[in-house]
C-alpha cells in the first residue's frame, strides 16, 4: 500500500533539483540498488528521501514532465508521514499553489492534518495486523523495505514494537542507523545457463547476512546455489561459511551479523574455498589486510595526466618492503611464495617496484601477511593514512628532496611524491623515517 502525491510545477518558476527539494525539509537522499539497499547521496530516476536522525521507510520522489511526484509506502513512521506532507506543502508554496493531488484527490492545505491522521491510523492498523498474524502463527515473518535496507519482522521485532507506531519508528531507526554493511546477493549467470548468488564479505567489516538466503525478486530458475566472496577471490559455499563462522549477533529475525578476522579468512580460504564453475575444492590464499595499493597511486598518473615515470606509484611501497627485508621481517609465507625475494632485495640492480606490481603474491599491494607478526603490529600503527604515519612521511620527504618550490609547482598537481627519483638516495632518505618510527615503536 502506498500514497502518491503530485505537485504541479509552475511555468514561471525555475524547476528545483532533487537535492534542492530535499533541502526544503532537511532530508537525506539516495537511490535503491537492485538489492534494495540505498546508495547514499545519489540521484536517480527515482530517489529515496528520508530523515537521517529518524530513519524509517522514507518515500520516493521523481520529476515527471511538469510535476513533482512522491510515493510514500504504508505502513510508515509518523515522522516520515509528516515529512512527506510538509514537503508537499513547501513545494506547493514554492510553485504558488494552494493544493496538491493525493491519490488523485485534491488536498488543500487546510485538509493536510486530516490526511496525516488517516495515514497514521492506517499505519497503526497495519503494524497491529502484522503483530497479530505473527502471534497466531499465520505468518512467520514479514519483510518491509526501509529507507536504507530491507528489514525482517518476526517475533522479536513485533515484541520490541509493542504494537505501536512509536515502537515501529524506534525499531526502524535503531536497525538502519547501525554501522554495518548490509549484504544482499548479487546474481550471475554461467555459460551453462545456471545462476549463482554471491554475498561479499570483507575483513573487519560488520556485515549483515541472511540466515537462509533467498531472492527478494522471487524464485530463480536454474539456481546453482549461494556463495560468500572473500578477499583475494576466495569463494566459499554459503552453508559452509555459516557452519564455520560464529555470528557476532542477530540483526533482525532473518539476518545475522558477522565480522571476520584475518584468522577467520585465512582458515576459510585455505580449507573451504571452491571453484564455483566446477564445485571442486581448491586451496585458496589470503594475504591479510591491505596496507597500501600501488595501483591506486599509479592510477593517479593516468587519470591526472601526470608526467611521472612508470611504477612511480610503487616507490614508497618498495622502500618499506626493502626495509623490512633488510630487517629480516618478511613472513615465511612470502618467502615461500617468492623464494628469491631476498636475492632480489640484495641485488641493487633489481627493481622491487616491478615485483610488487606484477607478482601474484603482491598484486600491486603491500599486505599484512607479507611481514612477520612484529612488523605487522608496527605497520598497523605506522603505515596509516590520514594520520602522522608513513604516507605523511612520504610527502614530507618529497618536499625535502625536491624543495618547496618544486614540491608545490603546478605541474605536480599536489602529487609531488610521485616525482621523486627512485634511487638509492630515495631509499636511504625515506627509510630513515621508517627506522626512526621503528625504534620509537620498540621503546
Amino acid at each position: 500500500m502506498a500514497v502518491e502525491f503530485r505537485i504541479k510545477q509552475a511555468n514561471d518558476k525555475d524547476g528545483l533539483t532533487v537535492p534542492q527539494i530535499a533541502a526544503l525539509e532537511n532530508l537525506s537522499w539516495g537511490t535503491m540498488d537492485r538489492d534494495f539497499c540505498l546508495e547514499f547521496n545519489k540521484v536517480g530516476q527515482i530517489t529515496v528521501m528520508y530523515s537521517e536522525n529518524r530513519i524509517g521507510r522514507g518515500f520516493e520522489l521523481w520529476l515527471e514532465k511538469d510535476e513533482v511526484v512522491m510515493r510514500m509506502p504504508l505502513p510508515n513512521t509518523e515522522n516520515d508521514i509528516r515529512a512527506a506532507y510538509s514537503l508537499a506543502k513547501k513545494l506547493c508554496e514554492y510553485y504558488g499553489a494552494d493544493s496538491f493531488l493525493c491519490d488523485e484527490e485534491i488536498v488543500p492545505f487546510e485538509h493536510i492534518n486530516v490526511k496525516i491522521g488517516q495515514n497514521i491510523a492506517a499505519s497503526e492498523n497495519a503494524i497491529q495486523a502484522m503483530e497479530n498474524q505473527i502471534k497466531d502463527g499465520t505468518q512467520k515473518s514479514f519483510i518491509l523495505f526501509g529507507a536504507t535496507n530491507p528489514i525482517t519482522f518476526g517475533e522479536r521485532e513485533t515484541a520490541e514494537m509493542g504494537g505501536t507506531l512509536e515502537g515501529f519508528e524506534k525499531l526502524m531507526h535503531r536497525l538502519q542507523s547501525m554501522e554495518v554493511a548490509y549484504s544482499n546477493a548479487r546474481y550471475y549467470q554461467m555459460k551453462d545457463g545456471t545462476v549463482f548468488g554471491l554475498f561479499i564479505v570483507r575483513e573487519g567489516v560488520m556485515t549483515v547476512l541472511p540466515k537462509i538466503p533467498v531472492s527478494l525478486m522471487g524464485p530463480i530458475e536454474q539456481l546453482k546455489g549461494y556463495y560468500v566472496h572473500l578477499p583475494d577471490d576466495n569463494d566459499v559455499p554459503y552453508e559452509v561459511f555459516r557452519e564455520n563462522v560464529v555470528p557476532a549477533g542477530e540483526y533482525d529475525s532473518g539476518h545475522v551479523m558477522v565480522c571476520l578476522t584475518d584468522r577467520n579468512i585465512t582458515y576459510l580460504a585455505e580449507n573451504c574455498t571452491v571453484a564455483i564453475d566446477t564445485g571442486n575444492s581448491r586451496k585458496g590464499v589470503y594475504w591479510g589486510r591491505v596496507l597500501d595499493n600501488g595501483r591506486n597511486h599509479e592510477g593517479k598518473i593516468a587519470s591526472m595526466e601526470l608526467a611521472a615515470e612508470e611504477y612511480s606509484g610503487y616507490n614508497h611501497l618498495a622502500v618499506f618492503l626493502r626495509w623490512a627485508a633488510e630487517k629480516n621481517m618478511l613472513s615465511s609465507k612470502l618467502t615461500e611464495a617468492v623464494p628469491n625475494i631476498m636475492e632480489i632485495v640484495a641485488d641493487g640492480r633489481a627493481d622491487l617496484r616491478r615485483i610488487i606490481a606484477n607478482h601474484p603474491a603482491f598484486g600491486g599491494r603491500l599486505r599484512s601477511f607479507h611481514f612477520r607478526s612484529d612488523c605487522q603490529r608496527f605497520a598497523k600503527s605506522f603505515y596509516v593514512f590520514g594520520k602522522q604515519g608513513y604516507p605523511n612521511c612520504v610527502d614530507e620527504y618529497a618536499e625535502k628532496r625536491l624543495g618547496s618550490e618544486r614540491y608545490n609547482c603546478v605541474e605536480y598537481k599536489n602529487e609531488a611524491y610521485l616525482f621523486v627519483p627512485y634511487d638509492d638516495e630515495y631509499y636511504r632518505g625515506l627509510s630513515e623515517y621508517i627506522e626512526k618510527a621503528w625504534k620509537k615503536f620498540n621503546r
